[in-house]
């Protein structure tokens, strides 16, 4: 199997930072706990971003039903809060670079000849009209009537 295939399959198996040189296969330690954050951090951006909406749609309403408050002072701070909130992961990554939880990850190499070995002993395993491994489970304890 060639090398881009490999990248591609790695890829879409959810390794992240995969690439490769003429020997070798590079890729993210896939036990890096950062990468578990940086999801968390995603749902909370997501979440934070439909406060953020929630809340000026609020402040509208109120605001078309009469409140008695000065508009462009509040409108200032709930942008000025909310609004760094919601940016708050696209201030992070340009502050620290690029991607800030790849920093803290190892990176692990694999050697290409090793994973087409491997790849081929599954081929040959599996032949030619399968697609996927086939396991039987049974139970070996006792049958009861």
């Amino acid at each position: 199997m060639n090398t881009e295939t490999i990248i591609r399959i790695l890829n879409n198996s959810g390794f992240y930072g995969v690439y490769a040189d003429d020997v070798y296969i590079y890729m993210e330690d896939p036990s890096c706990i950062l990468r578990s954050f940086e999801t968390f951090a995603e749902y909370a951006w997501v979440i934070i971003s439909v406060f953020t909406g929630l809340m000026l749609t609020g402040w509208a309403i109120s605001m078309i039903r009469g409140a008695k408050n000065d508009i462009f002072n509040n409108l200032k701070n709930l942008i000025l809060l909310f609004g760094t909130l919601s940016a708050l992961g696209l201030i992070i990554n340009l502050l620290y670079g690029n991607d800030i939880f790849a920093q803290g990850c190892k990176t692990i190499r694999a050697p290409i000849s090793e994973l087409n070995e491997l790849l081929e002993t599954r081929n040959n395993r599996l032949g030619t009209d399968e697609l996927y491994e086939r396991l039987d489970v049974y139970d070996t304890g006792p049958i009861n009537p």
